[in-house]
Formats: C-alpha cells, structure tokens, sequence
C-alpha cells in the first residue's frame, strides 16, 4: 500500500513538473556545451528579449485560470503596434499613440468578454472563448491590415516611445506587472473569484460571484496586456507592421503552461507564469545556440504545449484516484 503511494506521489511530481525539469535539463546540457550562454550578459539579454511575450503571459494566464483562452492576443499586439507607430511617425506623438494603443487593446479584450459571457448558458460552456478569440484574431490581424495597407513602418528612434524598449525598461515593466497581477490574483477577492471561477464556474454563479462581469474583466487584462507588448516591441525594433505579432500567442501560452497553469483553469498563477517565460526565453536562446531553424523552433513549442495538456489531464487523473481511494 505504502508502495503504491509513494508511486503516485512520484508520478504526481512528474506530471507537475516533468516538463519544467526536461527543459531544465536541456538548458544545464547547453550552458555545458557553450561557456558564454549563461552568462550575466546572455541572460539580460535572454530577459529583455521575452519581456514582449512575457507581458502577453502574464494577460492571458488570468484568462487561462478563469478556465478560458485568449487566441487574439497577437494580433492585438500588432494593432496596436501598427496604431502606435503610425501616430509617432505621421503625427508626431508619442504619448497619444501609445496611449491609444492601450485603448485598442482594452476594447479588443472588452469586445471579448462581452461576446463571450453573452453566449455562455449557467451551466459554464467555457469552449467558445477558444472559437471567439480565434474568430476576433483573424478579423483584428485584416484590420490591421487594412490599417497599414500592406506599409511596413519604421522609426528614427530618439523618442518617448524608444524608451519602453531600451536598456532594461521592458524587463522592469514586465516585472512590474508581474507583481501588481501577482498580487491581485493571489490576495484580492477578484482574484480568488477567478480561481473559483476556474474550478468550478457553477459554484462560483450558486456562491454570488458575478462571474459575467469578472470574466470581462479579465479578458479586458489581457487584452491591455497584449497592448502593452505591442508598444514595448515596436519600441525595442523601432518598426511595425500588419505582421510582426503573428505566431506570439503560441510563446505567450506555451510559457504560461510550462510554467504548471492548467487549461483546464482553477491551478497556477502568475508567478509560474514567470517562471515559464524565464524557462521558455533560455530554451530559445539555447535552440538558437544550437543553429536549430524557425520552423523546428515552432514546431518544438508546439509539442510543449501538447505534452504540457497531457501532463495536466494525467496529474488531475491520479489526483482524482487518490481522493477516490482515500
């Protein structure tokens, strides 16, 4: 008997943090290989080149644990990316063009919600915000399109803007959030009703949360966030384009679930969040170390994503049968 738990127990830790220790592996395998990949210099580097996708993690895990997804998130980061931009370069101004950059993304986010929850019945059928959000990214990404008309746009640099992406203003920004999202996930009552929400949103409804305006709170979060990363990486390349958010949103909740946020919602948070951009930023800088290509790098990501849901699905299985049996 003790055997057999002492079993599950191991298996339990697998499928908690399998993943995060494989890719930890891999990261000790490469720092061996290369003497210069973990250096001081490197993982600055490492930092101030996923603080982008890490901003867009730290919106979409609120979403994540509420039991939802968000899959326009990039092309919300190139509509305002492309917004911004135009403002700075057409019109001189800094301040307007991020600040409705933000706009953009909140009413993408705000849009979101409120279609969502509009069609979601009191038994709690969360798969729409997959199909919604999808939906909202291919209309967002033609509309930036259609915004840009096809011009990619450049910046001189020497600006406001150019600030939010020099030195280590987008780490500080990303750590800043980190810890005002952390905090209001983990010690507010909003942020405990999300969790709720996640685990059980029948409940969450028979208990009074408000769940409907709780869950458009949270894809506006989300969508502002993605704003945000959209303003600090068209500041750190100086340039937009009706292109340069594609494929982010796959960087953003690959992080998210490697660092344990279970799509199912309910378990995680921000704080393994940043864990996982941290973990997801030095494998790519090792798989770029090592020459891999773009599309294996892709398809790499792709498979976290799966092995990570099939983790998730096997921990809450031997969970489920350890409660059983207890």
């Amino acid at each position: 008997m003790e055997q057999k738990f002492n079993k599950r127990k191991v298996l339990q830790i697998l499928c908690n943090y399998g993943l995060l220790l494989a890719l930890c592996v891999i990261i000790i395998i490469v720092s061996i290989n290369n003497k210069n990949f973990l250096t001081f210099k490197n993982l600055l580097n490492i930092l101030r080149q996923v603080a982008p996708a890490g901003i867009m993690a730290l919106g979409v895990a609120c979403v994540i644990v509420a039991g939802h997804m968000d899959l326009s998130i990039s092309s919300t980061v190139t509509m305002a990316g492309v917004v911004c931009v135009s403002y700075i370069k057409y019109k001189n101004a800094d301040v307007l063009g991020m600040v409705l950059a933000l706009v953009v993304g909140l009413a993408i986010g705000l849009i979101n919600g409120l279609i969502i929850v509009s069609i979601t019945s009191k038994k709690g059928r969360k798969g729409e915000s997959f199909i919604i959000t999808y939906g909202m990214q291919s209309a967002i990404a033609a509309l930036a399109l259609l915004y840009t008309g096809g011009v990619y746009m450049n910046l001189s640099g020497g600006t406001l803007h150019s600030q939010f992406g020099s030195g280590s203003t987008p780490i500080i920004i990303f750590a800043v959030l980190a810890l005002i999202l952390g905090y209001v996930m983990k010690r507010t009552p909003f942020g405990q009703s999300i969790y709720f929400i996640g685990s059980n949103e029948a409940a969450a409804r028979m208990s009074g949360i408000n769940v409907k305006r709780n869950t458009v709170i949270i894809f506006v979060i989300s969508g502002v966030c993605a704003a945000l990363a959209g303003i600090v990486l068209t500041a750190r390349i100086s340039a937009a384009s009706s292109t340069f958010g594609n494929g982010m949103e796959m960087d953003a909740i690959a992080a998210v679930v490697v660092g344990g946020t279970a799509l199912s919602g309910g378990k995680g948070g921000i704080g393994k969040t940043v864990i996982g951009v941290i973990v997801m930023g030095v494998l790519q800088n090792a798989l770029r170390i090592m020459n891999v290509d773009t599309y294996p790098q892709m398809m790499i990501r792709g498979a976290i994503i799966i092995l990570a849901v099939l983790l998730d699905v096997l921990g809450t299985n031997l969970k489920a049968k350890g409660g059983a049996q207890a």
